[in-house]
């Protein structure tokens, strides 16, 4: 019996604000380790001006969160407050998933990464939840990520989360900047505030963005979301190598 190989998964990485040549990338390690116990072979992607030599070795590319805000100025809106952007990352980031979709390659994106798909998708976003939105839930709580914060609810039929049936379930979002509705993409969850937490791409391949951080596998829907982005990627390379 012939043994597929595990696909291979890209991992977008953070940088911290240490001066150069000190400047490191940081990755924290759920991302990988849960990458891995789903059945890929993780690797991280430092920033390059090409990604195409990336997007030849890899299956699939995850997208990471991270502490910071999407320019407004990306989703055509003028910013209404000072936000804490990483341009280099993000610069990265969205050619990698511009490419990504087009070759038709696996995204899965996750906080920070589930906005940026939905602004290369077309999509706009709430600039803060707290002051933009009535009524909001809390979705940048103070404590740790370890734990499930709020509710959400599966309110759309995925044709690429495997298992993902409907119900509610409790998750550990963190953030404070959310998906608006667009016809690029549909709604698979949202929040009892009205507050999208799941998109997938309306046409095309696996292109899916959690709100929550499903490597903490916390949530009872989290192995679903990332064994199915595996399944994904394996197909992709399935594809690809014959």
């Amino acid at each position: 019996m012939v043994k597929t190989p595990r696909p291979v998964i890209g991992i977008t990485p953070d940088i911290n604000d240490i001066a150069e040549p000190e400047t490191e990338y940081v990755l924290r390690r759920n991302y990988a380790d849960a990458v891995y116990r789903a059945g890929g072979i993780p690797v991280i992607l430092p920033y390059a001006a090409d990604v195409d030599g990336y997007l030849e070795s890899v299956d699939g590319v995850l997208i990471s969160g991270g502490m910071f805000d999407i320019d407004p100025m990306l989703y055509h809106q003028e910013a209404r407050k000072a936000y804490v952007v990483k341009p280099p990352r993000t610069a990265f980031e969205k050619a990698l998933i511009e490419c990504a979709l087009e070759r038709k390659i696996p995204v899965l994106g996750i906080c920070n990464g589930m906005q940026l798909l939905a602004v290369c998708l077309g999509g706009q976003l709430i600039q803060d939840v707290a002051s933009e939105l009535e009524n909001a839930l809390e979705h940048k709580p103070s404590q740790a990520a370890t734990n499930a914060h709020h509710e959400i609810d599966i309110v759309g039929q995925s044709r690429n989360l495997i298992g993902l049936g409907a119900g509610r379930y409790r998750v550990n979002s963190v953030h404070h900047q959310a998906v608006l509705p667009s016809e690029a993409y549909r709604m698979i969850a949202v929040a009892e505030d009205g507050v999208i937490e799941a998109i997938e791409s309306s046409t095309g391949g696996f292109a899916v963005g959690v709100q929550w951080h499903p490597e903490y596998e916390v949530s009872p829907i989290d192995n679903a979301i990332l064994r199915s982005f595996i399944t994904a990627a394996s197909e992709y390379s399935s594809g690809r190598n014959s």
